[in-house]
């Protein structure tokens, strides 16, 4: 197995249920959040139901996320020694109705 996969929940913000309509519902009980399945009115199996899905296609065979690290990308530099022209050619002012 891979190394930095977690146990897949149903109170992972990337898991879903695909049932339509979705049959899961979070209710408390005891002071802590469960997962509840309307459909076959039991608590949820998360990744063993056939209706569940992880939205970042991380989930693997045996019911394990891999956390999603995002990668930032840098723009690279632009170049500091480009030089503007001050006055607008004459063809370009004749084209856009400017006298120079």
């Amino acid at each position: 197995m891979a190394t930095g996969y977690v146990e897949c929940t149903p109170l992972c913000k990337s898991f879903k249920c695909d049932k339509q309509p979705p049959a899961m519902k979070i209710r408390q009980r005891a002071g802590k959040k469960e997962i509840w399945c309307t459909w076959i009115d039991e608590e949820c199996d998360g990744p063993w139901c056939k209706f569940g899905k992880c939205l970042d296609r991380r989930m693997s065979d045996d019911g394990r996320c891999k956390p999603v690290t995002k990668k930032i990308e840098t723009a690279a530099p632009l170049p500091r020694d480009i030089d503007y022209p001050d006055a607008i050619p004459k063809d370009i002012a004749k084209k856009l109705g400017r006298r120079e």
